[in-house]
């Protein structure tokens, strides 16, 4: 059997024993300037670490969309038409686009931020009717009618409401129906009262409602 002698002369980490060391002034100074240079330098890393840099810098942009740059976002202004609400953008060269729409969609939305309607394309109208217009083909009734009994319920529940009070006798009434239910029409198909809730176009008979005209 190996001896515990022998297995203690292969020891690498031997101690130093106690008689050999000795404590000294310069000894004590010297720990406690490696101390304060150990503190010293942690907090300076820690600084360093909790502090907050904000860098500006323009590089070129290698992106798969070409002369793009993807932006994500979400917008909702419950109170805003689809019209009027448009996207500029500006950089700091100095380059301004105004009007971006070809890679914007856009929602109509109620006041619960949900989804009224079909997307919205803007651009010109190219249906567009004037007063007095002659329009062919048969007469299209596209325009509400309104009586005394439910006049009050659409005139609160649509912000916008266009009434046509008229009178089957009259010339310039009788001018004006084809032009008018040609645009109630088009408004209906692009803002469908059912789901946008926006504008409602309308009329009244002046010679059934009496009242409701005066």
């Amino acid at each position: 059997m190996i001896s515990a002698t022998k297995l203690k002369s292969v020891d690498f980490y031997r101690k130093i024993p106690r008689d050999l060391t000795e404590a000294s002034l310069s000894g004590a100074g010297l720990s406690i300037v490696a101390a304060l240079s150990m503190m010293f330098l942690f907090g300076m890393e820690l600084s360093n670490y909790l502090t907050v840099s904000t860098s500006t810098s323009v590089i070129v942009d290698k992106s798969s969309d070409h002369d793009y740059l993807r932006i994500d976002f979400n917008i909702s202004f419950p109170a805003l038409s689809c019209e009027f609400a448009s996207v500029d953008v500006s950089d700091v060269l100095g380059t301004n686009r105004l009007n971006i729409t070809k890679t914007v969609r856009k929602f109509s939305i109620d006041s619960h931020l949900r989804p009224t309607g079909a997307e919205f394309h803007s651009g010109a109208v190219s249906n567009a009717v004037k007063h007095d217009d002659e329009v062919d083909g048969e007469s299209v009734e596209g325009s509400f009618s309104f009586t005394t009994h439910n006049f009050d319920k659409y005139a609160h529940q649509f912000p916008i409401t266009v009434v046509n009070f008229y009178a089957p006798w009259c010339s310039w009434c009788q001018r004006l129906k084809p032009s008018w239910e040609k645009t109630a029409k088009i408004m209906k198909e692009r803002y469908d009262p059912e789901m946008d809730g926006r504008i409602i176009m309308g009329k009244v008979d002046c010679t059934l409602e009496g009242d409701l005209c005066r």
